[in-house]
């Protein structure tokens, strides 16, 4: 005996049966049906304090599905807007005229969103720092719109114009997809940008990019192409268990939920970026960051490459990976380079002028 529903969401007809149960799931809140592509890519782990930096407890359990409107609501992203603007602290700590005039962009990895960095830029913010944070189409509240390069670029754009006065000074800050994205978003954008901070991008996985880096991308697109949002997640918790990463994981990504709907555009994109031939062309120091066990071939490379040498630079630290951003033994030490980093930018630039 079966029946059928139509999913809450995509009203797709479900149908009812012992062969078809696994078709036909609840929302974890309100208990609507919902399909199984629906619940499998809306899943989240729930925030709430106290499970925030404690990624030892979480399970597979822990990850919930929902239907769409209660996942955007549980979710730690707004969708109420496709960026967040953090001003700086009202007591900030440094009272340094230069960082009122500057504005930091952050642009998140892959399969993530805005909230990955929010952390980060409200520590920012009490040394005088204003911050956005962007989704990348294809991700976030953008989930929906086709990730392109191209598209990266217009949308980086549009919240500049936005959102930035001419005299303001602006540095980029992107981590992992956002970085490699990134080397596209500066060259097209170059004179809109006072500086750059690259995160986790020190392999080549460009066009010119080695068997190995190949054969990754490959793997990635597969996983991506093929793999839910929720099994992705549940394969990242086991990922992390090895990993020291602690700091805020659950209320930015976890809790945030993943975005790899468009899997196989986010490893286009990185194929096609070529940063060997972007990086001369970019008139602007550079700061790099990775993890001594992640995988980086071309680190070296690329800071050669860097125009303003004396002012670029480096830094590897010692047992972090992939998410070394977020553990909590190197955290402190990024933002304070960070903001010496700009602050020596920011100097060259008055200098020059």
């Amino acid at each position: 005996m079966s029946s059928t529903n139509n999913c809450v969401d995509c009203n797709a007809i479900i149908r009812g049966s012992w062969f078809f149960r696994s078709s036909r799931l609840k929302c974890n809140t309100c208990a609507k049906t919902i399909c199984a592509k629906c619940a499998n890519n809306q899943a989240l782990i729930p925030y709430t304090p106290d499970n925030n930096e404690k990624p030892t407890a979480l399970q597979k359990s822990s990850i919930e599905c929902y239907c769409k409107p209660c996942y955007q609501s549980i979710s730690t992203l707004d969708y109420g807007s496709a960026y967040d603007v953090i001003e700086p602290a009202a007591d900030d700590e440094d009272d340094n005229e230069n960082t009122n005039t500057t504005t930091l962009l952050w642009v998140h990895g892959g399969g993530g969103c805005r909230r990955m960095f929010h952390p980060h830029a409200k520590l920012l913010s009490k040394k005088g720092y204003r911050s956005i944070l962007i989704d990348l189409p294809g991700h976030g509240t953008l989930v929906d719109t086709k990730l392109t390069l191209d598209e990266c670029v217009d949308t980086v754009r549009s919240i500049l114009h936005k959102e930035c006065t001419s005299s303001q000074k602006i540095v980029y800050i992107g981590g992992s997809l956002g970085a490699y994205i990134g080397f596209y978003i500066l060259e097209k954008l170059n004179t809109k940008f006072s500086g750059a901070v690259l995160i986790d991008c020190g392999q080549n996985v460009g066009p010119d990019c080695s068997l190995k880096a190949r054969l990754g991308i490959w793997f990635l697109r597969k996983l991506s192409t093929k793999m839910s949002n929720k099994a992705l997640m549940a394969a990242m918790l086991g990922t992390v268990k090895k990993s020291k990463a602690d700091y805020h994981l659950v209320e930015t990504t976890f809790g945030a939920g993943y975005f790899f709907q468009q899997g196989g555009a986010q490893c286009d994109c990185m194929h096609t970026v070529a940063p060997a031939t972007i990086i001369p062309s970019l008139n602007f120091p550079i700061l790099f960051f990775n993890g001594s066990e992640d995988y980086r071939d071309s680190e070296d490379r690329w800071l050669s490459l860097c125009n303003h040498k004396e002012l670029s630079s480096l830094k590897v630290y010692e047992g972090g990976d992939h998410f070394f951003c977020h553990d909590s033994r190197f955290v402190h030490d990024m933002l304070d380079r960070i903001d010496r980093f700009t602050q020596a930018v920011l100097s060259h630039s008055a200098d020059v002028n």
